[in-house]
């Protein structure tokens, strides 16, 4: 999971078998980078990923490439950095292409 920083990492109640490893944004490491290069478990996995738009379209590659195959992987961009609410539900109607690049 992708956090800010140690302080906004929370306790989670998990399997013992499962590992949570938290992702502490920093310049050029991105979410998709650390997913990439994680050693990966033998077998066919099952991807359940939904944050922010962009984040998510580098996961999509990743998994791609990675040969996870689409029925195996629920991928959802739910937010936009950098948007409010009301514009990112806009720009889901947007055809693709054309969504702009914000503005600082």
């Amino acid at each position: 999971m992708e956090v800010t920083d140690a302080a906004d990492e929370l306790v989670l109640d998990v399997p013992a078998d499962v590992t949570v490893v938290w992702i502490h944004s920093a310049p050029g490491l991105t979410l998709a980078a650390a997913v990439d290069g994680a050693d990966w478990l033998a077998g066919r996995p099952q991807v359940f990923a939904h944050g922010e738009r962009e984040s998510m379209k580098e996961l999509r590659d990743v998994f791609k490439r990675r040969g996870v195959l689409r029925s195996e992987l629920s991928l959802s961009g739910y937010w936009a950095a950098g948007r409010t609410e009301d514009r990112f539900q806009a720009e889901k109607r947007e055809p693709v292409g054309v969504i702009a690049p914000v503005s600082d």
